[in-house]
């Protein structure tokens, strides 16, 4: 029996930046694309915890609001921003989501989290 093996190189380029930031993380992938001439694959790895709380205590809203912000609504800004560019792939485009097991099984005290990574994982089903 012969094995092959096939060696493929690829560009993997991290974006550090504010994912909240709707025209800076838009303009980042298209910054990017027109660089190194399309996307082929995106990487999609926010969260933020804090602060732990639970839904009956008195964390504001504007706390879960910024969690959702963070956790799920970026990823979708970035999913949006990078279609265009992953349709034209000759690879087929893929996106990957980084997720926690927290989305599946909450845990006490991480309400916002639990939901926001929840709802990202419905997304991307």
């Amino acid at each position: 029996m012969r094995c092959v093996s096939q060696c493929i190189a690829f560009l993997f380029v991290p974006l550090f930046l504010r994912s909240t930031d709707e025209e800076a993380l838009a303009n980042a992938i298209s910054v990017g694309a027109s660089r190194y001439h399309g996307i082929d694959g995106v990487i999609l790895n926010a969260g933020i915890l804090d602060p732990l709380c639970r839904i009956g205590d008195d964390t504001p809203l504007d706390s879960w609001k910024r969690h959702f912000d963070v956790n799920f609504f970026s990823l979708v800004t970035a999913v949006k921003a990078a279609l265009p560019y992953l349709r034209k792939s000759s690879s087929g485009g893929r996106i990957v989501f980084v997720s926690s097991g927290a989305a599946v099984k909450g845990l006490a005290g991480w309400g916002p989290y639990n939901a926001g990574k929840a709802a990202m994982n419905s997304l991307c089903r």
